[in-house]
C-alpha cells in the first residue's frame, strides 16, 4: 500500500487477465478490526447443514466444516467438497476439528451438502497402539524391522530390462567403526520460519565415522507423522511439546539402515527431527511447512558446522528456560554411541561441507528440495550437491537447480498417492536452468509410503500400512490378495531394504563419486544385490546438459517431427478439467475416467491446479500404415562421442494391456536399424499393474535405450544420422511419447550458485460493489541476468467461468524484478460475517530462478458493506497505488 483515501476508490477496468480467489486459511483477519454495522441484517450465513456453514465474505463466501473426529495426521492434506465440487486445500484449525476454505464461486451459497476428502485420494485406516510404549521399546521395534530388512527377503519372478546387480552393496555394512548417538537440544530450543513464530525441537540421530576426518555430510529429514501419542490418541493434532501423559514418536530414528552403512563407509550422517513442524504446519504454515523444513535443514547445518569448528555451541530451550550446550544435548539424548560417550570435542574436524547431501521423506522430501531453493539465495550457499527425494509431495511445484536429483516413488503409495514428486524431475529438466546435473526418477513396485521408515512400520507403535486396500489383488496384504497371482507386494522387511539401498547407494555415486552405485540412478537398470533377488525398480533418468544431445524433447510442435498414414501426433499437456484455458490440448480426453492418481505426469497440484503440466506429444494410430518420422537436424547428425539413445515412452488408456511400435533408427545412406519397443523395453508398451482401484493402472513413462555399437553392428553410420522412425506393429493404439536424444551416462557436475528468488507480496483491497480489477506485485529477490519465467496463482474454486481461479505465467526480462499482475475482486453490496477476507496466492514453477521464502501471499478483502454482528469499524484500505514500490531493484524480502 502507498497511499490511503477515504470511502471506496475509483475501480479499474477489468483487464484481460481475469483471475478469482480460493483462500485457505481462516476467513477473518484477526489483526482487523470488524467494519461497522450494517443497515441491511440479511443474514450472512447463506446455508447450513450437519456442522458446516457457508457465510458471506468480502468478495466471496467462507465455508466452514465441523469433523466428527480430530483429522489424522498424514503427508496428504484436506480439501473441501460442496457438493462434489472440490474447493481446493483447506485450512485446519488447532484442535484438528475444524476445516475452513474461501471462495468467489456463488454455487456455494446453494450447496446442500458439505464434506472433505485428502486431496490426493488416498485414505486413511491407521489404529492406535494398545498401550503407551517407552523410548526404549520403540527403539527395540525398529531394531526388529531393520535385523530382519538385512537378512534379505523372498526371490522374486524374473523381469526384463537392467544390466544386472553392482558387484557391491551399499548397505553391506563396512570395515570402518562408527557410532551412533542422539542429541536434543530441547523440545523449544530454535525459532521455526514461517510457521506462526512457534519455536521447535533441534534433535536429531549422528551417525559418526571413527578415526580422522573431515567426511562428507548427508542429512536425513522424515516426512509428516503424529507428533506424539497415547492410547487414545494416535493422529490427532496433539500439539507440541507432547502434553503430560503421551511420548513423543521417534520419526527421525527410523533409517538407520542408511545411516549405519553410509557411516561404516565414511559419511556423517544426521537424520533430524521435525515434530514441531508435523504438530502445527496445516494449521499455522501457508505452504503447510516447505518452508519451515527447509530452513530446519539450513539451521541444522549451522549448527553443525559450528560444531564441527570446535566452537561451544548453546542454544535456549524455552520449554524449560535452560540454555543448552552441545555436551548436555549429547547426553540428554538416548545415547547409543558404542565407543564410549559421544562429546562435542569428538565432533570437531568430522563434517566436510564442501560435499552436502540431504534425503528427505515425504514431506520431508519437499523440505529438502525447499532447503535447496533457499539455499540458493544465499550469499554464500552451502555446498549441495545432491537431492533425494523419498515418496515426495510437491505442493507448490519447485523447481530446483544444480544439484544431481533423484526421486523415488512407491507405486502402492496409500498416502501420496497420486506420486505428485514426480513433478521434482519433470519440472527442472529440459533446459529449465542452465545447469549440468543428472535427475532421474525410481519407481518401486509393490512398496507403500511408510515402510521405507522404521517408525512408521509395525511392530512401532503408531504405525500401520498407508495402502487401506487390505484385498486389492495388486498391492493388497490379505491372504486373498497375496495369493491372487497378480500380487507386486513387497514385505515391510524388503521394503526397507529397497529404501536402505537406494539411500546409501545414492550418496556413494553422488558424494562419494562410487562409479560402482551409479547404475542404480543414471537408466542403467542396475540392482544392488541385496535388492535384485525380489525387488522391480524401474529407472528414467536425464544425463547432464554437457552429456547429452536433445533430438526433441515432445514439449512443442516441431518441423522436424511429422507423422504419416494413419498415426496422428497432437502435443499436449495436463489433466483434462482445470478450469483457466490452457495453450495445449489435454493429454486425457473428456470423457477419459483416469483419476490423479492415475496419472502422476498430470495430478495438480494443491497450490497450483492450472498451471501447465508435462507437455509431451500423444500419439495415435488406427491402423499399421505410416508412422512418426523425426529428421534429425545436421548440425546433430554426428553421434559417435555419445554411448545410447533415449526415449521416453507409455501406452495411453485406450490400451487395455500392451501394444507394440517398431523403432528405426536410418542414416543418410539409406542404411537401418530396426527392433520393436517391446524388445527394448516392455514397460515402455506395457500397462502397469491395474486392478479395480483408481490408484492403480498409473501411466508412467518409462525409458527405452538403445545402445549406439547396436547401431554401428547394423550398419549404421554414427556420423551421418537421418531420422528415427516409430511405426505402429498392430492398430488401433496409443502412446505418449517424450525426450527423445542420445547420451552417454554422467553425474554432471553440481554447483550450487546463488540465483535470483521469485515471490509474490500480500496486499489489501476494498471489496467494492461490482467486477473490479487490483493487482498484486510478483518479485524477484535481485535482477537476473538471464529472462525469468514463473506461474502465479490466485487461488479459486474448481469450476469454470468469467472468475475461475487465475493461473498466469509471468516472465521478466533480464534486470527486471516486479511484475504488476492482475486480478479482479467480486464486490457487492451486502453485509458479511466478517471484517475482512483473505485470500491466498502462490508463485510456483519457476525458470532460471527458484522460489523464495515468500513464494506465498494473501490478498486481504476488506468488507465495506459491514458485518451482521455490532462491531468496530475498520478504516477504509485505500487504493493500491504502485504495488511493484519498493520491489523493482531487489529491495523486497530475499
Amino acid at each position: 500500500m502507498t497511499g490511503r483515501i477515504s470511502g471506496r476508490r475509483p475501480r479499474r477496468p477489468l483487464s484481460t487477465l481475469t483471475v478469482g480467489l480460493l483462500a485457505l486459511g481462516a476467513a477473518t483477519a484477526a489483526a482487523l478490526p470488524a467494519a461497522a454495522a450494517a443497515p441491511d441484517a440479511r443474514p450472512a450465513t447463506v446455508a447450513a447443514g450437519d456442522g458446516w456453514t457457508v457465510t458471506r465474505g468480502a468478495g466471496g463466501y467462507a465455508v466452514s466444516l465441523r469433523l466428527g473426529t480430530r483429522l489424522p495426521v498424514r503427508d496428504d492434506v484436506p480439501d473441501l467438497l460442496a457438493d462434489g465440487l472440490d474447493l481446493g486445500p483447506a485450512a485446519e484449525s488447532a484442535d484438528g476439528r475444524t476445516l475452513t476454505a474461501t471462495t468467489t464461486d456463488p454455487a456455494v451459497a446453494q450447496a446442500s451438502t458439505i464434506a472433505w476428502q485428502w486431496s490426493t485420494g488416498g485414505s486413511d485406516t491407521a489404529a492406535g497402539p494398545t498401550s503407551l510404549t517407552s523410548a526404549a521399546a520403540q527403539l527395540q521395534a525398529q531394531r526388529e524391522t531393520l535385523d530382519t530388512a538385512r537378512a534379505g527377503g523372498r526371490p522374486a519372478p524374473a523381469k526384463p530390462g537392467g544390466t544386472g546387480a553392482t558387484p557391491a552393496d551399499p548397505t553391506t555394512v563396512g570395515t570402518g567403526e562408527y557410532g551412533v548417538a542422539d542429541y536434543d537440544f530441547g523440545a523449544q530450543s530454535i525459532a521455526l520460519a514461517d510457521i506462526g513464530g512457534i519455536r521447535g525441537e533441534l534433535e536429531g540421530r549422528i551417525y559418526l565415522p571413527a578415526g580422522h576426518g573431515p567426511h562428507p555430510l548427508v542429512v536425513f529429514l522424515h516426512g509428516r507423522h503424529s507428533a506424539c501419542y497415547n492410547t487414545t490418541t494416535l493422529k490427532g493434532a496433539s500439539g507440541w511439546p507432547c502434553p503430560v501423559g503421551t511420548t513423543p514418536i521417534l520419526s527421525y530414528a527410523g533409517y538407520d539402515g542408511a545411516g549405519e552403512a553410509l557411516a561404516a563407509d565414511g559419511y556423517t550422517v544426521v537424520s533430524i527431527s521435525a515434530n514441531a513442524v508435523n504438530a502445527n504446519d496445516n494449521q499455522l504454515s501457508p505452504d503447510d511447512g516447505a518452508v519451515t523444513r527447509g530452513q530446519l535443514v539450513l539451521d541444522t547445518l549451522t549448527m553443525l558446522k559450528a560444531a564441527n569448528s570446535g566452537r561451544q555451541v548453546t542454544y535456549h530451550d524455552a520449554a524449560t528456560g535452560q540454555d543448552v550446550t552441545l555436551d548436555q544435548a549429547l547426553t540428554a539424548g538416548r545415547d547409543t554411541y558404542p565407543a564410549g560417550t559421544l562429546t562435542a570435542r569428538r565432533l570437531a574436524g568430522t563434517m566436510d561441507f564442501g560435499s552436502i547431501g540431504l534425503m528427505g521423506h515425504s514431506r520431508g522430501g519437499e523440505g529438502v528440495v525447499t532447503a535447496g531453493t533457499l539455499n540458493e539465495a544465499l550469499p554464500q550457499p552451502w555446498n549441495i550437491k545432491s537431492v533425494f527425494a523419498l515418496a515426495p509431495i510437491d505442493f507448490t511445484r519447485a523447481t530446483l537447480p544444480d544439484v544431481i536429483t533423484t526421486t523415488l516413488l512407491p507405486y502402492c503409495d496409500g498416502d501420496v498417492s497420486d506420486q505428485q514428486g514426480q513433478h521434482f524431475y519433470a519440472d527442472s529438466r529440459d533446459g529449465t536452468f542452465a545447469d549440468d546435473v543428472q535427475r532421474s526418477d525410481v519407481w518401486v513396485m509393490g512398496t507403500d509410503h511408510d515402510f521405507y521408515n522404521t517408525s512408521w512400520t509395525p511392530p512401532y507403535p503408531a504405525a500401520s500400512d498407508d495402502w487401506s486396500k487390505t484385498d486389492d489383488p495388486v498391492c493388497g496384504t490379505s491372504a486373498t490378495a497375496l495369493a491372487s497371482g497378480q500380487n507386486i507386494r513387497l514385505t515391510a522387511a524388503q521394503q526397507y531394504q529397497v529404501g536402505s539401498a537406494y539411500i546409501a547407494g545414492f550418496f556413494e555415486a553422488t558424494l562419494g563419486r562410487q562409479a560402482a552405485f551409479q547404475g542404480l540412478f543414471d537408466g542403467s537398470g542396475q540392482e544392488p544385490p541385496s535388492v535384485s533377488g525380489y525387488a522391480d525398480v524401474r529407472t528414467v533418468a536425464q544425463q547432464p546438459q554437457a552429456d547429452r544431445a536433445d533430438l526433441t524433447t515432445f514439449k512443442a510442435a516441431s518441423p522436424l517431427v511429422t507423422a504419416t498414414g494413419d498415426m496422428s501426433a497432437t502435443v499436449c499437456a495436463s489433466k483434462y478439467g482445470r478450469t483457466v484455458p490452457e495453450p495445449l490440448p489435454y493429454c486425457t480426453n473428456p470423457g477419459s475416467t483416469l483419476t490423479n492418481q492415475q496419472v502422476p505426469y498430470w495430478t495438480p497440484a494443491n497450490y497450483a491446479p492450472n498451471v501447465p503440466l508435462n507437455p509431451m506429444t500423444h500419439l495415435t494410430w488406427t491402423g499399421t500404415d505410416g508412422g512418426l518420422a523425426v529428421t534429425v537436424p545436421p548440425a546433430r547428425r554426428d553421434v559417435t562421442r555419445y554411448d545410447e539413445m533415449t526415449l521416453d515412452m507409455s501406452p495411453d488408456e485406450s490400451v487395455a494391456a500392451g501394444t507394440d511400435l517398431t523403432l528405426t533408427v536410418a542414416d543418410t545412406a539409406g542404411r537401418r536399424w530396426s527392433a520393436p519397443v517391446s524388445t527394448l523395453n516392455p514397460w515402455a508398451v506395457n500397462r502397469m499393474p491395474a486392478s479395480t482401484s483408481t490408484s492403480l493402472g498409473k501411466i508412467v513413462l518409462q525409458q527405452v535405450h538403445v545402445p549406439t555399437a547396436d547401431l554401428r553392428k547394423a550398419g549404421v553410420d554414427l556420423r551421418r544420422l537421418a531420422s528415427v522412425l516409430l511405426t505402429p506393429a498392430a492398430g488401433p493404439g496409443g502412446a505418449y511419447v517424450s525426450d527423445l536424444g542420445f547420451d552417454r551416462k554422467a553425474l554432471g557436475v553440481p554447483h550450487a550458485q546463488r540465483r535470483s528468488t521469485v515471490n509474490v507480496a500480500s496486499t489489501s483491497v476494498e471489496e467494492g460493489s461490482a467486477v473490479s480489477t487490483d493487482h498484486v506485485a510478483v518479485y524477484l529477490s535481485q535482477p537476473s541476468a538471464d529472462p525469468v519465467s514463473a506461474y502465479l496463482t490466485v487461488l479459486g474454486s474448481a469450476t469454470a467461468g468469467a472468475l475461475a481461479p487465475a493461473m498466469a505465467q509471468v516472465t521478466f526480462p533480464p534486470g527486471e524484478t516486479c511484475q504488476a499482475v492482475a486480478f479482479p475482486v467480486t464486490g457487492d453490496t451486502l453485509p458479511g460475517a466478517a471484517a475482512t477476507t483473505t485470500y491466498k496466492v502462490a508463485v510456483s514453477d519457476s525458470g532460471n530462478a527458484v522460489l523464495g521464502d515468500h513464494d506465498f501471499g494473501t490478498v486481504t478483502v476488506r468488507e465495506d458493506d459491514g458485518v451482521i454482528a455490532p462491531a468496530t469499524a475498520v478504516p477504509p484500505v485505500g487504493d493500491q497505488g504502485d504495488v511493484c514500490a519498493g520491489h523493482r531493484t531487489g529491495g523486497g524480502h530475499h
